[in-house]
Parts: structure tokens; C-alpha cells; sequence
């Protein structure tokens, strides 16, 4: 063996070419591309290749659920039912445009899957989930896509799964997974189809409602009865009926014994203060509250009981009547609290110790105001900490009872109302024995009763509305008593009302009707009350007279106060107009005599008249509305001068104020003729015209 001198191994130092790094200066040679092989040597590879093993046939029908494994080549697709299926439209997958993808309907995750798209609103997709209840959400997460399916997450499993590769190269399912991406694009391009959805107007809850044709709607949470038929919850005609927790059904049958005899006889063991006609009312309204969602017009009733006038029973009776989850109860509700509690049904709505509050408060103005919109079934909107809107409608029927009514009511409540009033008991009435079951039964075939003879109910209505007009009772009191009539009617008799039988009672509730009337007043008679009844002091001595009583004294009306201004004035023509000049300054005048005066009030939002108007709705501007409603009252064809101001405004006749031209009682007819003022005059007496 011959010595060779060994290698430096720091020659690199002086050749950098020996470096195993790059260097800046000696850049490193690519690599030679490799010879393709010859046309002969790919032929010969071929040659020399094993023979592929044979693939045996698949049973038709049958995909890859038994557990058999794929080979490499057979690409897994994402959703079930789809794989391998060629699309329509742009891309294999289809959907291109407007166009499902192959295999899947229009609107729908998969076939017969049960869950429903319904729709989109904003940021919201809707579903109606594997119970078919109403359902909300924003993400597709993996979780909530599992609440959706709940029951049926194998079918979710199977229409989306996932795959592993397994050891011989193949593919297999992944047991109980689901592939999360494909489901969520799938189902988002499933609800848009659906288009825009407002729940608002197609979601009807647990209640009584009517269809397209007028039919009844008889929504129980797990089933819906359309005109009579049961049907599964959910897209029924062009509503939506989610399912919710059931409210009591009705009887199967009406042909148990009819239980109105017995209802009236109940009623009937309460001191009402009109013992004739109240019970048959309350009756009425026990069966609005049952169809309340159906009806064009439901009335707002306010039971008025004192101490021991049985009160608290006739709530219990009620519940038991329509059952623990047929009616909303509550001693101390708030509006919202309401709101939360109906979501889109139409259940009736009992409150009890509705009471006057704290004059601050505005629970009670809040909850008289929803009752008046659920009347005529309106919408009501409030705004949310986003900054974004929400609302509903109301189909409920309210029921207030208390001791006292609020005085937060304004006329538009008072026309919605019906009053029924009790008295205490009387001494050693004994106390009623209501048996649950019994009671329920007797709900359960009322309810039926009402619905069996829904077809009735345009005739009869119309029926009893024309004998309340014939009787003198029209507008909202025809609404009102008509509705309740007509109810009772149904839940009474098969077959519609003679017309005299109708009449008579028609006749009776007259009375009732006219006395609600007289606390009705409309909103002009309510600015009249309201700025007659100011006090005005303008020389701050503490002598307390209405504006009715200024008013009085600058027409010159026999009886009016004469210690308004100085005692000390010549004539009573002088001390109207000095009246008349303090009135100015609170854009008020009064021109003309006796029966022909006329009360000037100003449109421009003078100080002083618009503090007399503080804290209502009037308050602003807006009494000249309600003038120009006031029977008689004339727009002025000129500006009037008060205190120095021009303006426009309205004059209103004497005899439109109510008990302006007959206060007081004791006027004198041979007292002097008033003053006349022209037209033009201004508030300092300048032009004055000559006395009579």
C-alpha cells in the first residue's frame, strides 16, 4: 500500500471551490435535467408492468354505507347524495346562477332532510329545526348545525361526511363526523334560495287564526287544525306554524253536555252591577279570548271590582277554563314582559291589579297602549342597544281588572274598552267550588263548540251589528259590543239569531254603550277641558280663576267674575277689554256677543300659551290641530294682533265649548249687552265697536 499524502482540510480557506457553501462571487451549477426516456424504453416498462387486479361490479343502488373500503382513484365528494353527480349550470357542483345543484331541490339542504330553510333576513338564516320549531342563527357553527338536526344527526352524518385514508390507500367514512364546510355552504345556499323572510308577517304562533280563505287556524304547538283537519306544524298554505310547547286542545267532540248552561249559572253568583246583561257579556268575552287571533276586532276589557267582590276568583275561573298554558296571567307584567312572553301567538292576556301608579311611572300608559294596538292587531316597534329595530304584531285580547281604573287613558283607549263592574259580595254568599277537572272539560268543549261553528261567524256578526246601528250604537261601540255579542251567540246556539231576539238585546246594551260615551270625548272636546280648565293669575295674587271664568268676563256673560280687573272702571265695556288685553298675552281673544261671541286662539306657539299646554300632547304647536276639529271653528282670513304678536289662528264658537254659555247657574238675562269687537282690533281697546 503506497503512502499518499493526505488531504488540508482547510484548503477551503484558499479555494473557495472547495467551500460547501455558495458563494457570492462562484455561483453553484444547477443540476442537470435528467434524459426523458426513449420511445423503446417506455415501451419495454409497459411490457414488463403487472397486470391490474379486476374491480368487482358494485351492486346497484348501493354506495359505501356497508363499510367498504374506496380505492385511491375514487375521489370522495362532499355531500352524500351528490358525489359524483355532474352539475348543471356553471361548475360540476351546479348551483350556477339560480340553479340548484343536481340532485338537491331548490330551497332544500338534501332530499327529505328535516330541517327547512326558510329564509334570510339581514345577518339571520332561518330554519325550522328537526322539531320544527322556528329557528334563528348567524353562524353555521359545528354545534349549532347539531342542535339544528338533533334527532337525526346520522342523517347529517351520512348527507355531509367525512373521510379518512386508510392504510391500503383507500377511503373510508369517519363514524359519527360530519363535514362541517360542506354542510354550511350547502345549507346558506339553501336558505337564500329561499329569498327575504320576515317573520313578523308569516310566523303565526300557538292561537287561533284564519287563513287565506277566511278558514280557521287552530294552532295547539304540536298540531294544527285547519278548518277542522289535524296537520303536522309547520309551512301551512302561506304561513309558517312552528312548533311550540302545546296549549290545551279541544275537545275531540262537542257532543259531551253543552257547558254554557252551567258557565252563565257561575256567572251569574257574582254581584255585577248589571246582573241582566254582565254575564252574557263575560261569557263573550271568555270566547273572544278563545278565537281572539281570528278576529278582525278584539275589545279591550277592564274588570272593576273592590275588596271582596270575588275578584281573584273569577281570574281562577278563567284559568282553569282555558288552561295553565292557554292564557297569559300575571298580577305584574311590564310591557316588554308581555311582548316576550306572547312572541307570535295569539294567546288572550289576563292582568290582574292593574292599579293607578306613581304619576311618573309609565308601566301602566305602556301596557294600556299595547292593549290598544293588539285591538286591531298592529305592529309595534322599539329600538335595541344596536341601535336596530324590533318589533311584532299582537292578535291578543287584554283583560285589565283592578280596583281602579288608571287615568293614563286617553279617549282612543276609552273607545276600545268595555267595562264590566262588580259589587262585594253579598253577606253569606257561599264560595264556589270550582273542580280543575270538571272546568277544563268544560273549556276543552267550549272550544270546540266556537270552532265547529267558525263558518257562522260572518252572518252572525253582521246580524248583530245591524241591530246595535238600529239601536243607536255605531263606530267602535258597534266593534266593540258586536264582537262580544255575537260570541256569545255562537257559543249559545247552532243556528244565527232571529232578528227581533237580537234587537232586544241590542236594545239593552244601548244604555250600556251610551254610558261608556260619556267619558269618551274626542280630542278637540279634550283641548277645550283641558285650557278652560287652566288657572290664570297674571297679577300673581293668588286668586285662582279658570280660563273658562277670563273668558266669561271679556264676552261680558251675565254672572262672570267681575273682580278680574280693577273695581274701579268706569263701564263694563272698559273692564272687558281690560280682560280681554290680559287674555292677549296668552294668544287668546274673545270677539263678539252674547250667544254670537267668538274665542280667538292663536296658531304661533306664543310663550305663554304654550306653557298652558305643558306636559300634553298638545304642547308645541300642536293645539292648532285640534282646534281646526272643534265644531264651528273658522280659520281667520287676516292676522290678529295680541300683545303686539301677528298670527293666524282659528275662532271657535261659544256654543262649541261645552258649559260655557249655561255657567253658572245663576246668570242673569237683564244684565248689559256686551261689547263687540271688530274684527281689527287690537288688544288696547282702539277699535272698539259702539255698544247695541
Amino acid at each position: 500500500m503506497t503512502d499518499q499524502p493526505s488531504e488540508d482540510p482547510m484548503a477551503w480557506l484558499d479555494d473557495p471551490s472547495l467551500s460547501l457553501a455558495p458563494s457570492a462571487r462562484t455561483p453553484r451549477k444547477k443540476p442537470a435535467r435528467p434524459k426523458p426516456p426513449s420511445e423503446d424504453e417506455l415501451r419495454k416498462a409497459l411490457k414488463d408492468a403487472p397486470e391490474a387486479a379486476k374491480v368487482k361490479p358494485k351492486a346497484k343502488g348501493k354506495g359505501h354505507d356497508d363499510g367498504t373500503k374506496r380505492r385511491t382513484g375514487d375521489a370522495p365528494g362532499s355531500s352524500g347524495d351528490d358525489r359524483g353527480a355532474k352539475g348543471k349550470g356553471r361548475g360540476s357542483s351546479g348551483g350556477g346562477g339560480d340553479r340548484p345543484p343536481a340532485g338537491r331541490a331548490r330551497g332544500e339542504i338534501f332530499e327529505n332532510c328535516p330541517v327547512t330553510p326558510l329564509g334570510v333576513n339581514g345577518d339571520l338564516c332561518f330554519y325550522l329545526d328537526v322539531l320544527g320549531q322556528l329557528r334563528s342563527i348567524k353562524k353555521h357553527e359545528a354545534q349549532m348545525i347539531q342542535s339544528l338536526f338533533g334527532r337525526d344527526i346520522p342523517r347529517l352524518c351520512h348527507a355531509f361526511p367525512q373521510w379518512r385514508q386508510t392504510p391500503s390507500g383507500g377511503f373510508e367514512r369517519v363514524p359519527n363526523r360530519f363535514d362541517q364546510t360542506s354542510a354550511s355552504l350547502v345549507m346558506f345556499q339553501a336558505v337564500s334560495e329561499c329569498g327575504v323572510f320576515n317573520p313578523d308577517n308569516a310566523v303565526r304562533g300557538v292561537g287561533a287564526w284564519t287563513d287565506d280563505e277566511g278558514a280557521l287556524v287552530y294552532h295547539m304547538g304540536d298540531q294544527v287544525l285547519v278548518d277542522g283537519k289535524a296537520h303536522k306544524p309547520g309551512r301551512v298554505g302561506s304561513r309558517i306554524y312552528p312548533a311550540a310547547a302545546p296549549i290545551p286542545h279541544p275537545a275531540p267532540t262537542a257532543e259531551a253536555p253543552d257547558p254554557v248552561p252551567e258557565l252563565l249559572r257561575v256567572l251569574r253568583t257574582w254581584n255585577w252591577t248589571n246582573p241582566e246583561i254582565h254575564p252574557t257579556v263575560a261569557l263573550g268575552m271568555i270566547c273572544v279570548q278563545m278565537l281572539c287571533g281570528a278576529l278582525d276586532w278584539r275589545p279591550v276589557f277592564w274588570l272593576l271590582a273592590p275588596a271582596a267582590s270575588g275578584k281573584s276568583e273569577f281570574q281562577k275561573l278563567l284559568k282553569l277554563i282555558h288552561g295553565d298554558d292557554g292564557l297569559v296571567q300575571s298580577n305584574d307584567a311590564t310591557e316588554r314582559g308581555i311582548t316576550s312572553k306572547l312572541k307570535h301567538s295569539s294567546l288572550p292576556v289576563s292582568l290582574d291589579e292593574l292599579e293607578p301608579g306613581d304619576e311618573r311611572s309609565t308601566k301602566e300608559r305602556d301596557i294600556i297602549k299595547l292593549a290598544r294596538v293588539a285591538a286591531s292587531g298592529g305592529e309595534w316597534f322599539r329600538g335595541s342597544a344596536d341601535q336596530s329595530s324590533v318589533g311584532g304584531k299582537v292578535y291578543s285580547s287584554f283583560l285589565f281588572s283592578s280596583i281602579l281604573i288608571p287615568g293614563v287613558m286617553k279617549s282612543q283607549d276609552v273607545q276600545r274598552l268595555i267595562r264590566l263592574e262588580m259589587k262585594p259580595l253579598k253577606e253569606g254568599a257561599a264560595k264556589l267550588a270550582l273542580v280543575p277537572k270538571d272546568w277544563r272539560s268544560r273549556g276543552a268543549i267550549l272550544k270546540r263548540l266556537l270552532i265547529d261553528r267558525w263558518h257562522s261567524w260572518p252572518a252572525r256578526m253582521a246580524v248583530w251589528r245591524h241591530a246595535l246601528e238600529k239601536a243607536g250604537v255605531r263606530g267602535r261601540d258597534a266593534d266593540n259590543w258586536g264582537t262580544v255579542l255575537a260570541m256569545a251567540d255562537m257559543a249559545s246556539h247552532d243556528e244565527l239569531p232571529n232578528e227581533d231576539d237580537a234587537a232586544e238585546l241590542a236594545h239593552k246594551v244601548s244604555f250600556l254603550a251610551a254610558a261608556g260615551r260619556e267619558e269618551t270625548m274626542n280630542d278637540s272636546e279634550a283641548l277645550l277641558l283641558h285650557l278652560m280648565g287652566q288657572i290664570l293669575d297674571p297679577y300673581r295674587k293668588g286668586e285662582l280663576h279658570t280660563i273658562a271664568q277670563w273668558v266669561q268676563a271679556a264676552a261680558g256673560l251675565p254672572g262672570a267674575p267681575t273682580n278680574l280687573v280693577d273695581e274701579a272702571t268706569a263701564t263694563d265695556r272698559e273692564r272687558c277689554e281690560k280682560v280681554n288685553a290680559k287674555l292677549a298675552k296668552f294668544g287668546l281673544r274673545v270677539y263678539g256677543t252674547k250667544d254670537k261671541a267668538q274665542l280667538f286662539i292663536a296658531n304661533k306657539k306664543i310663550p305663554a300659551l304654550n306653557e298652558l299646554f305643558k306636559g300634553t300632547e298638545w304642547h308645541g304647536g300642536v293645539w292648532q290641530q285640534s282646534t281646526s276639529r272643534i265644531p264651528g271653528a273658522e280659520p281667520v282670513p287676516q292676522p290678529r294682533t295680541l300683545a303686539g304678536i301677528q298670527t293666524r289662528g282659528y275662532l271657535v264658537p261659544f256654543a262649541s265649548i261645552p258649559g260655557l254659555m249655561s255657567f253658572p247657574m245663576d246668570r242673569d238675562d237683564r244684565a248689559p249687552t256686551t261689547p263687540q269687537t271688530s274684527p281689527g282690533a287690537a288688544d288696547d281697546g282702539s277699535s272698539i265697536d259702539e255698544w247695541g
